[in-house]
């Protein structure tokens, strides 16, 4: 008998997982129009973000082997920036209100690799909305030579951070296990740029993308 690869296993239960979830969610979507409500809607916005981090994974294993493939092709960033809002509106609560800050109105395409970053967004996004209290901002910038996008939030902030409020800390929040970070790390990086957390008035995220 031969000698079982445990890397490879461990790719395939991901993917055979990933494959289920994605049943599940389409059962779900199917679910809640007919029966509309914020019980369905939080569970299909849970078996969205558990899809999405099955597939993070698995491009982070991939990428452990071999250097991770980015296919970059010209997107207008304002289009972009709609579109990730869009679908960040069917994950978040209701309560919470995002608004976008577009401030790269004169750049009419960017050569970003378009699945990899709305992924790198919409992770920063689903943290933003454990923890904000009312409004999360995707923004757009033109910053020293590169494209910055970033997602920032009215809450506490990172705790590890200078400028932390305690006092406004969501009791009982969820903490997160540092894959989403790692994941959006590597996507930077891949794509020539960075990443960087800090607070100010709440958290902000922010990825940095070079021409």
């Amino acid at each position: 008998m031969a000698e079982l690869d445990f890397d490879t296993v461990l790719a395939t239960a991901v993917h055979e997982v990933k494959n289920l979830m994605g049943e599940l969610s389409l059962n779900l979507e199917d679910y809640h129009r007919r029966h509309m409500g914020p019980e369905t809607e939080k569970m299909l916005a849970l078996a969205r973000v558990l899809q999405n981090r099955l597939v993070q994974i698995l491009i982070l294993q991939k990428a452990g082997h071999q250097h991770l493939t980015v296919n970059a092709d010209a997107e207008n960033p304002a289009e972009f920036l709609d579109e990730v809002a869009s679908e960040a509106r069917l994950m978040l609560p209701a309560a919470i209100a995002i608004e976008l800050q577009n401030e790269a109105e004169q750049v009419p395409f960017w050569f970003i690799d378009r699945y990899l970053v709305s992924q790198v967004l919409m992770n920063a996004i689903h943290n933003a909305g454990k923890f904000s209290r009312s409004r999360i901002v995707l923004g757009c910038q033109e910053r020293d030579g590169g494209l910055e996008f970033s997602v920032s939030d009215d809450g506490p902030g990172y705790p590890d951070l200078p400028g932390y409020r305690a006092a406004l800390a969501v009791e009982n929040a969820p903490r997160g296990t540092g894959l989403g970070l790692l994941f959006n790390e590597r996507i930077a990086q891949a794509h020539g740029g960075q990443v960087s957390r800090s607070n100010a008035d709440g958290a902000r995220f922010t990825l940095w993308l070079p021409k």
